[in-house]
């Protein structure tokens, strides 16, 4: 995602990684790999246990997943992994955020 973030916010959408590991001391790290997105930590792992997005394969992580939630606050598309490596190239997401703008 972040080699393609300039084109998500061009469409007028926002990236934010949700991890429910406590990174708080990898602010540096992230810096140098050049995360340009907001990473939030929810070390309760309260929104992916809500989600019913958690430790459902054995990890005590949060699972892998993406979301596309419209300005309205609506879930309109959802891509749930088979486990926790799953990953959504950017295009399929530019692909999606296409789809709803009209």
């Amino acid at each position: 995602m972040q080699d393609s973030y300039g084109e998500i916010t061009a469409r007028n959408a926002e990236v934010i990684a949700v991890t429910t590991q406590d990174l708080s001391f990898a602010g540096d790290a992230i810096d140098t790999v050049g995360i340009p997105f907001p990473v939030a930590y929810d070390v309760t792992t309260t929104m992916p246990r809500q989600w019913e997005r958690f430790d459902n394969f054995g990890t005590e992580l949060a699972d892998a997943a993406v979301y596309v939630i419209d300005q309205d606050g609506l879930l309109v598309w959802q891509s749930l992994g088979d486990d926790y490596t799953h990953q959504v190239s950017a295009a399929t997401v530019l692909k999606q955020l296409d789809s709803i703008a009209g």
